[in-house]
């Protein structure tokens, strides 16, 4: 894991580099940094280091090695390599599993990222001899190669043998060591890196990766060492405390409901409340972890904007402080109060948002399992293709999403705190005073006109005081529908700013949320935040569902280690008789069981359906179960209607 200064721009080197005269006076840079100068003409000081980070050949190296000892299931039976050479899997997004390590590695790596995506959006590092689409490919493979740095950790912990943890372990150890002495060359007043505390993040990876490789060899003698980590994770699913075995426990009515005692949880429960039934994806916990470091940094660059604007408007000269211009439409008071509040009130705002979108997906995620569909769209054989790329730019729309949200949300509080403390403080704004006698009459026309059309309406044109929808007194009602249409075309276009305003305020509000579509429910389908949030659930529910991996687990495990006791064996036939029931419906009509309790008693009372009827027909089955002439359901329904009408 090489941090942020050791990613730095891939076209820095440790070539020596001639000094200019601006630093030629003195060594500002000491021993271990040398002095460059930008465009700009100023000088800046890189530090002087033999591993810079700029190649990931050793990663790079341990990725082939994976690639060499990993074996392909559908290729154990060929000739050549007899199964080897298969690309690692870094991470299973739908594991709900040993998730920490892989929450650590990401928020390791988001600083890394939002200061790839700082440089691209403000122009940093700029050079004379490349053009703009040479830089962004830069920027692009800048983002290739942390990927491929902290691919290796991940892979040899999903592969979790003890080759792969032993390389990992090694590369960990060398990768931290290098951290620290990079860090205590370059340690000055001229580096950023003395105030980079975040670098120290990698202490816990070169922790825990020997930690897990002591307990692969402690366990190496265990009967599923030769298990895959994918038949691992499914072996998990049908153990006796599991999510899935929680969600089957439930849904059979076996397993009771806890309340927590807790008392942060009851109070937070109308926002999120636990559940052991269900746990979230690898996928979305490290989205969590990854949007702390970027709301950090935006509050840092907010801050450094504030203060510009605060030297802007609290001029140093006197004679301007003591000449305030009264005549002003829009003075500008102190920015502290509503930078802190703005700022503050807008991340409370986002988190509340992030968590009730969280407890949105587990609530869509769970009607997914049991096929409701109230509140996303139907599932559609046809959409498999939208839904499988919707499912590709989740994560990264949905901390794009939060990013946009924050600042829009963090603006617009901003805005409208700064025209309340200019008001509080100066007492008389002419630009909001202008505005509020616009706004007000109309509103208060508004209101006025809603609830009129409220109280006409419940104790005038409806019968029984609004209790029953038939028009009362309709001659009046008619009248008042005549002349209701002039005043309306005026209200209309009221309502139509107001619509475009809460629009305004509601996208701001809920931007940061992937499971609320701002268009409506028929134009939901061409956002492309709902519709990546439509292709995470189908595609989490595909192969996440309960029950799947339940039953699957336990057929995997009974075919891992067969038992030969006769209760099992006795509830495994009844299992496939349910299931050959199952795809043959018709069959169940034909079972001796069946035949013997179908008495025919019941079946006259069975198609009798109504106590008037004057004739009463009824076809008797035959006594024999083996003859094919026996009634089957549709028979029976066919039958019921035919008597029925």
């Amino acid at each position: 894991m090489m941090t942020r200064n050791q990613s730095i721009d891939v076209n820095v080197t440790t070539v020596p580099v001639i000094l200019r005269q601006n630093c030629s006076v003195y060594n500002p840079c000491g021993r271990n940094g040398y002095c460059r100068n930008n465009l700009n003409g100023e000088w800046t000081c890189v530090c002087k280091f033999w591993w810079n980070g700029t190649l990931c050949n050793k990663p790079c190296f341990i990725i082939l090695l994976f690639t060499i000892t990993t074996k392909r299931v559908s290729f154990q039976g060929s000739k050549y390599c007899k199964g080897y050479i298969g690309i690692p899997i870094p991470l299973d997004i739908f594991a709900h599993v040993k998730r920490i390590l892989a929450a650590v590695i990401f928020a390791i790596f988001a600083d890394e990222l939002l200061d790839i995506a700082n440089d691209a959006l403000n122009g940093s590092n700029p050079s004379s001899n490349q053009g703009v689409v040479i830089v962004y490919l830069l920027q692009i493979l800048r983002v290739f190669v942390i990927g491929f740095r902290c691919y290796p950790t991940l892979a040899a912990v999903y592969i979790d043998t003890w080759f792969s943890l032993i390389c990992a372990t090694l590369y960990v150890w060398f990768d931290f060591s290098i951290t620290i002495v990079y860090i205590g060359l370059c340690r000055n007043d001229f580096y950023p890196s003395e105030a980079d505390y975040n670098k120290t993040k990698g202490a816990y990876i070169s922790i825990k990766v020997p930690i897990l490789l002591y307990e692969r060899i402690r366990h190496r003698h265990m009967r599923d060492k030769q298990l895959t980590r994918e038949q691992k994770t499914l072996l998990y699913s049908s153990l006796p405390y599991s999510v899935e075995a929680q969600y089957v426990k439930k849904l059979f009515g076996m397993s009771n409901i806890k309340v927590s005692t807790n008392r942060f949880s009851q109070t937070f429960q109308f926002i999120y409340a636990w559940r052991d039934d269900f746990r979230f994806s690898s996928r979305v916990v490290s989205f969590c972890v990854q949007v702390p470091p970027s709301l950090d940094l935006l509050r840092k660059s907010s801050q450094q904007v504030v203060n510009l604007l605060s030297k802007l408007t609290n001029s140093s000269d006197p004679n301007l402080q003591a000449d305030e211009n009264p005549s002003s439409d829009f003075p500008l008071p102190d920015f502290v109060r509503s930078y802190l509040i703005a700022f503050i009130a807008a991340l409370f705002i986002t988190l509340v948002q992030l968590l009730v979108m969280f407890a949105g997906i587990r609530r869509n995620l769970l009607q997914a399992f049991r096929g409701d569909d109230s509140e996303i769209p139907r599932r559609l054989s046809s959409e498999n293709i939208n839904y499988i790329t919707g499912t590709f730019h989740f994560a990264g729309y949905l901390i794009g999403y939060v990013i946009l949200a924050y600042i829009f949300l963090a603006i617009f509080l901003f805005i409208i705190l700064i025209s309340i403390d200019a008001l509080i403080t100066y007492g008389n704004v002419k630009f909001l005073e202008t505005i509020l006698k616009i706004i007000i009459p109309t509103l208060i026309l508004v209101f006025f006109k809603k609830y009129l059309n409220k109280i006409l309406g419940q104790y005038i044109f409806l019968q029984h005081d609004g209790e029953v929808l038939s028009i009362n007194n309709r001659r009046a009602f008619m009248v008042f529908i005549y002349f209701n249409f002039f005043l309306d075309a005026f209200l209309g276009f009221v309502a139509a700013i107001m619509r475009i305003l809460r629009s305004i305020a509601g996208g701001v509000l809920y931007m940061c949320r992937l499971d609320y579509s701002p268009l409506g429910r028929k134009l939901e389908t061409i956002d492309s935040g709902f519709s990546a949030y439509c292709g995470f659930i189908f595609v989490e529910c595909a192969h996440r569902h309960p029950v799947l991996l339940y039953f699957v687990s336990h057929l995997l495990r009974n075919h891992l280690y067969p038992t030969n006791t006769k209760r099992l064996s006795k509830a495994r036939h009844k299992w496939y008789v349910a299931i050959f029931l199952l795809n043959n419906p018709t069959l169940i009509y034909r079972r001796k069981q069946f035949l013997t309790r179908l008495q025919e008693n019941e079946l006259k009372m069975m198609l009798i359906g109504r106590n008037n009827m004057k004739e009463l027909y009824i076809e008797q089955p035959p006594i024999l179960a083996h003859r094919a002439s026996i009634i089957s359901a549709k028979d029976l329904e066919d039958t019921w209607e035919r008597r029925k009408f």
